[in-house]
C-alpha cells in the first residue's frame, strides 16, 4: 500500500497508525489506507445510484486489495451533538435505500428461535450464578452489585421473551417486510464530522431488516449517549412499525453474558456496565407503555 502512495510522486513525511489503518502524511496531503474487507465496489455503487453521498470517496481502483481515502479534518463536537449528527445520516441512508421484500418464513423462525435461545440460555446462567454466589459465605464486591440488581436482568430477559413471542405471532400473519442497506458497524468512531458527515466503515455493510443498525448502535454506544432521545430523534425521521418495534424492543433487552475472572476491580466495571445497560432498557420499556396507555385512551 505504502508504494502505491511513493508511485504518485509523492513525499512521505509521516506515518501513523490508527487501529487497521494507517495516516499518512505526504508533502501534498494527508491520506488514510486500509485493507479491503469486503466487495466496496457495489456497496458504493448502490449507494450512488441511490443519490447517497455520507461516504468517503475511494481515491484508487476498486480492484486493488487496499482501499487509500482523503484524510478529513473532523470537527470536535460533544459526543451527545456527534450522536445526532450520526442519526441523521442513519436515518437517510435508511430512507433512500428501503425496499419492501416478500417475508420468508423459514428467516423469520431461525430470528425468532435463536433469540428464543439466547433468552433461554441467559435467564438460566444468571440464575445458577445467583446460586453460586448466595452460597458463598462472602460476596466480592461485584457479586454482592450483581445480586442487588439480578432481579432487573430477569425482569427484561422476560419482557424479550414477551416482544419476541408478538413479534413471531404478529410476523405470520404479514407478507411483507421493509429491507433497508445496513451499515451494521455502528459506533461514534466510525463516523465524521466535517463540512459533509461520513460513515467510514463499511466492512460489515448488508441488506437485511431495518432495526439491525439501531440495535447495533445501541449495544455499542450505551455507556456513551442518551439512547433513548436519539432514538427519539430517529423516529421523527423513519418511524419503525410495530412488528418492527417489536423486534427492536426484543433484541435490545437481550443484555450480554458477563463472566468474572480473578480481578475484583474489572468484574465490578462489568456488573456496572450490565446495571447502566439494563436502565438504559427500562427507559425504552417505560415509554412503550406510556404510548400505550395514550393509544388506548
Amino acid at each position: 500500500m505504502i508504494n502505491d502512495i511513493i508511485s504518485k510522486n509523492l513525499k512521505i513525511n509521516n506515518i501513523k497508525y490508527l487501529g487497521n489503518c494507517k495516516i499518512i502524511d505526504t508533502d501534498k496531503g494527508k491520506y488514510v489506507l486500509k485493507d479491503k474487507k469486503n466487495n466496496i465496489r457495489d456497496i458504493y455503487e448502490y449507494l450512488n445510484a441511490k443519490k447517497y453521498y455520507n461516504y468517503l470517496p475511494l481515491l484508487n481502483k476498486y480492484d486493488d486489495n487496499y482501499e487509500i481515502y482523503p484524510f478529513i479534518e473532523t470537527v470536535k463536537e460533544e459526543s451527545s451533538d456527534k450522536g445526532v449528527s450520526l442519526i441523521y445520516a442513519l436515518s437517510m441512508l435508511h430512507i433512500k435505500t428501503t425496499t419492501y421484500e416478500e417475508i420468508n418464513l423459514d428467516e423469520i423462525k431461525k430470528v425468532y428461535e435463536n433469540t428464543l435461545e439466547k433468552i433461554d440460555y441467559l435467564y438460566k446462567y444468571y440464575l445458577d450464578l445467583q446460586d453460586y454466589i448466595e452460597a458463598n459465605v462472602y460476596m466480592a464486591p461485584a457479586e454482592y452489585l450483581l445480586i442487588r440488581h439480578i432481579s432487573g436482568i430477569y425482569s427484561i430477559l422476560n419482557f424479550a421473551r414477551d416482544k419476541i413471542n408478538y413479534w413471531y405471532q404478529e410476523k405470520e400473519k404479514l407478507k411483507k417486510e421493509r429491507h433497508v442497506l445496513l451499515n451494521n458497524n455502528l459506533k461514534l468512531e466510525h463516523f465524521l464530522e466535517s463540512d459533509d458527515n461520513y460513515f467510514i466503515n463499511w466492512n460489515k455493510a448488508k441488506r437485511g431488516p431495518v432495526v439491525y443498525d439501531f440495535v447495533n448502535f445501541f449495544k455499542n454506544e450505551y455507556l456513551n449517549l442518551d439512547m433513548k432521545s436519539l432514538y427519539n430523534v430517529y423516529q421523527s425521521k423513519y418511524r419503525y412499525t410495530l412488528d418492527e418495534e417489536n423486534l427492536f424492543l426484543a433484541l435490545i433487552a437481550v443484555p450480554d453474558k458477563i463472566s468474572f475472572s480473578n480481578n475484583n476491580y474489572i468484574n465490578t466495571i462489568k456488573v456496572k456496565n450490565l446495571i447502566i445497560y439494563v436502565n438504559k432498557v427500562f427507559e425504552f420499556i417505560s415509554e412503550e407503555n406510556e404510548n400505550n396507555q395514550e393509544t388506548n385512551k
